[in-house]
């Protein structure tokens, strides 16, 4: 059974389910993460990949969109860190 006081999403394989306030910590938190990461990265277009990709997994509610395509070698890695990330922080088991 799902309260009003919860938030439950689904994008690709991603599946969320959380209290609203725990949804809103995990969202920042993943979002600073994301970002921080996304700004390390040396080269102008892993970095708007990287930023193109942390918005789309951000966008949960939003309709199904395709996700960014990069070509590229790196694009795989990076899709791989933030997808790493977004686990991390929204798929985490719940705190005993």
């Amino acid at each position: 059974m799902i309260q009003d006081s919860q938030v439950v999403a689904k994008k690709g394989r991603f599946t969320i389910d959380l209290s609203r306030d725990r949804y809103r910590v995990a969202f920042a938190n993943f979002s600073n993460a994301a970002e921080a990461f996304s700004m390390s990265l040396s080269d102008p277009f892993d970095r708007r990949f990287a930023c193109r990709y942390f918005t789309y997994l951000q966008d949960m509610d939003a309709p199904k969109e395709s996700k960014p395509f990069g070509g590229r070698p790196s694009c795989r890695l990076i899709r791989a860190e933030l997808e790493r990330l977004f686990k991390s922080h929204f798929c985490a088991p719940a705190a005993a």
